[in-house]
C-alpha cells in the first residue's frame, strides 16, 4: 500500500491525514506551524521536518496549502518537494489556486520523473470520505491516485476525470465563485431584513420549510450561522473566498470575460475584510454591508 504524505496539516489537510489512517493507509505529514503539527502528530501522523524529507518517503503527496505562492514555494523551495521526490512519486494538490502554478509545477518536476496532478476538493471538512474531486491530470497519474481519491471520496462517481493539469482548478475555482454569488447575495437579504426589522432566522426558516428554490445547504448553513452569530470557528474565511473569488476574475479576464456579478460579490467581501471581519467565517458578510448602510447614514 502506497505511503502518503500530506503537505499543510490544517482544517483540511488535517482532516484528510486522519481519514487515510482510518483506511489503515501510513501517512507522513508536514507543517509550518508547529501546533498543527504537534496535532497531527498526536493522531498518528509522522511528522517530517521539511517537504524535501516527507517527499522522500512517499509514493503519493497532497497538497493542502494557502494559495499559488504557497504552492511554488512547497514544491520548489530549498528544502521543497521536488528536492526529495524519488522518480514515479505523484504530486497531488488539493489547494484551490490558479491553474497556471500547477501547470508551472508539473513541468518543473516533470523532468525528474515525478508526476503532478490538480485535485483540489470539492466538499467541506466534516464531509471528508464523502467529498468529491474535479481531477486535471495524465491518465496514468490518475490511476496511480485512485484508491487514495476513493479513500476520500468513498465513491467512483465522485471522481471526475475533467481534461490535462490545470483543468481541475479551473472547475475550482467557477465553483467558489457561486459559493461567493451565494454568500454576497445572502449578505445583503440578511441585512436588508434586519434594517427593516425582520426576523433573519425567520427569512431562512421559511426558505428551509418550503425546500424553496433559493435553498442550497450553503444558503442554509450561513442563515443558521447568522443566527447562532457564529463567525469565529470559520469553516472558510472571508479572506479565503476573496483569494478563490479573485483567482477566478482573474482567470476570466485571461479569458476575455469579464464577470459583472462577481466582481460584485468581490466587492462586498473585500467590503467585510476591510471592517475586519476577513479572518471569521464567511456568513458574517451581512453585517459588513449593514454597517455601511449605517455609516453611509450618519
Amino acid at each position: 500500500m502506497s505511503v502518503v504524505g500530506v503537505v499543510g496539516l490544517g482544517v483540511m489537510g488535517g482532516r484528510c491525514a486522519a481519514k487515510l489512517m482510518e483506511r489503515g493507509m501510513s501517512v507522513l505529514g508536514y507543517d509550518p506551524f508547529p501546533a498543527a503539527a504537534d496535532r497531527a502528530a498526536q493522531t498518528g501522523v509522522r511528522v517530517c521536518a521539511t517537504p524535501a524529507e516527507l517527499a522522500a518517503g512517499a509514493d503519493v503527496v497532497l497538497l493542502f496549502v494557502p494559495g499559488p505562492a504557497d504552492t511554488e514555494k512547497v514544491v520548489l523551495g530549498p528544502d521543497g518537494l521536488a528536492r526529495g521526490a524519488r522518480p514515479g512519486c505523484i504530486l497531488v494538490n488539493m489547494s484551490t489556486v490558479d491553474p497556471g502554478v500547477n501547470i508551472r509545477m508539473g513541468e518543473a518536476v516533470a523532468g525528474q520523473g515525478v508526476g503532478f496532478v490538480d485535485a483540489p476538493v470539492m466538499g467541506s471538512p466534516s464531509g471528508v470520505g464523502a467529498w468529491a474531486f474535479a481531477v486535471g491530470g495524465a491518465d496514468e497519474h490518475l490511476a496511480a491516485i485512485r484508491d487514495i481519491l476513493l479513500a476520500l471520496s468513498g465513491s467512483e462517481e465522485k471522481i471526475f476525470h475533467i481534461g490535462p493539469l490545470g483543468h481541475g482548478n479551473k472547475l475550482k475555482l467557477l465553483n467558489n465563485m457561486m459559493l461567493g454569488a451565494i454568500n454576497a447575495c445572502a449578505a445583503e437579504t440578511l441585512a436588508l431584513a434586519e434594517r427593516m426589522g425582520l426576523s433573519r432566522k425567520t427569512l431562512v426558516d421559511v426558505a428551509v420549510a418550503a425546500n424553496a428554490r433559493v435553498l442550497s445547504n450553503a444558503y442554509r448553513e450561513i442563515g443558521q450561522r447568522a443566527d447562532e452569530e457564529r463567525y469565529d470557528d470559520p469553516t472558510f474565511t472571508v479572506n479565503m473566498l476573496i483569494k478563490d473569488n479573485r483567482l477566478c476574475l482573474e482567470m476570466a479576464n485571461a479569458h476575455d470575460a469579464p464577470l459583472v456579478l462577481g466582481t460584485a460579490a468581490d466587492y462586498v467581501h473585500r467590503m467585510a475584510a476591510a471592517q475586519g471581519y476577513g479572518a471569521k467565517d464567511h456568513s458574517v458578510a451581512w453585517k459588513a454591508v449593514l454597517r455601511n448602510w449605517r455609516s453611509g447614514a450618519e
